[in-house]
């Protein structure tokens, strides 16, 4: 396992500008990490390895250590992967005014890290859409290059080596530390992630019944939190979290009380959704809806009502309420008005 002395180290370093941040790149590369980490995990219970240690958008979009140090870009577009693509300068920003293409970003980052870890093996992957193709065009010997999973910049043609060189800042590459990964579909990344995860779990433990949904949930808030406070997520938290969210029995499922609705909220589609995410988030400890759920869960105290109706005509007009109104959206209200009746006074 690289030193804490290591990770540490690499922590504090002074940030790049950040690339782009547009909502579904975030949430590719999200669950990416997600992926990788269950990956490690899956790697380290095979092999008797103690963890691994995740850090997030600190030099790169993000980071795994294990027995080496491995670096990861992830880009969530469809294009397949050309020289140009790797080599094109990239497209300025408010966020990221460097005009770097992906593979200097890549480089630059590269000797950042190999520059605190001298005597540490790093390793440098981009990671693409499990739609994105390697292109013939990046060698003419690799048999089958479009259908691989992954492959090592080593591989590549001298001619597309040379014209990276020719067309990039950099005179030389570490080409066998370089390599690029197609991994998970842009359009399905989150349900092929939460799959992988039950895969992972059932492997690990077999028969297991996990609520992937509320695990997955709880972990991109995890994630946010060391984004944020630029610490490290280990994989022996995330194995912890695992029999947290083992389904149980007392799962509320929301076609069995669909009945309580009336009519108009009975198909709204958005009341259905919001159920069981909320459900999810309230597995997580002092996530922001638990003060919501507390606040509702007076109203039942102070209240004797008749129908579900009354519970949301009373929070509409409860003063004390103002600010959660204005944060969440009606239909998400309606959900967690419901789950805290079915909770606190039905079931």
């Amino acid at each position: 396992m690289v030193s804490n002395e290591i990770i540490d180290s690499i922590i504090n370093l002074a940030d790049e500008n950040g690339g782009d941040s547009a909502t579904d790149g975030f949430e590719f590369q999200m669950s990416t990490a997600i992926y990788l980490l269950f990956n490690e995990i899956l790697i380290n219970s095979k092999n008797n390895i103690n963890e691994s240690i995740l850090i997030y958008e600190k030099v790169e979009d993000f980071i795994i250590f294990n027995d080496r140090i491995n670096l990861y870009q992830a880009k969530s577009t469809s294009r397949s992967l050309t020289p140009n693509l790797l080599y094109s300068p990239g497209r300025k920003t408010e966020a990221d005014d460097s005009g770097l293409s992906i593979i200097e970003k890549m480089n630059v980052n590269y000797l950042k890290v190999k520059d605190n870890a001298s005597n540490t093996t790093v390793l440098t992957t981009l990671i693409v859409c499990e739609n994105q193709r390697f292109s013939k065009k990046l060698s003419n010997s690799i048999e089958g290059i479009e259908d691989l999973r992954e492959i090592n910049f080593n591989d590549l043609s001298e001619t597309v080596k040379e014209e990276i060189i020719n067309k990039t800042q950099f005179g030389e590459y570490d080409w066998t530390n370089i390599n690029a990964r197609r991994i998970i579909p842009k359009s399905r990344h989150e349900e092929v992630t939460r799959v992988y995860i039950e895969d992972v779990v059932s492997e690990m433990l077999g028969e297991n019944k996990i609520n992937s949904a509320a695990l997955y949930t709880s972990l991109t808030y995890e994630i946010k939190k060391i984004r944020r406070n630029k610490t490290k997520l280990s994989s022996n938290f995330l194995q912890s979290k695992i029999t947290q969210f083992s389904e149980i029995e007392s799962t509320l499922k929301f076609n069995d009380y669909v009945y309580l609705l009336n009519d108009q909220d009975r198909r709204n589609i958005k009341i259905a959704k919001s159920f069981t995410q909320i459900q999810n988030n309230l597995m997580i400890k002092n996530h922001p809806v638990q003060n919501d759920y507390s606040d509702i869960k007076k109203l039942f105290t102070m209240n004797e009502f008749e129908a579900f109706d009354e519970v949301i005509d009373t929070i509409e007009n409860s003063s004390e309420l103002k600010l959660m109104r204005l944060r969440l959206s009606d239909h998400e209200i309606k959900a967690l008005a419901l789950i805290v009746m079915l909770k606190e006074v039905i079931t």
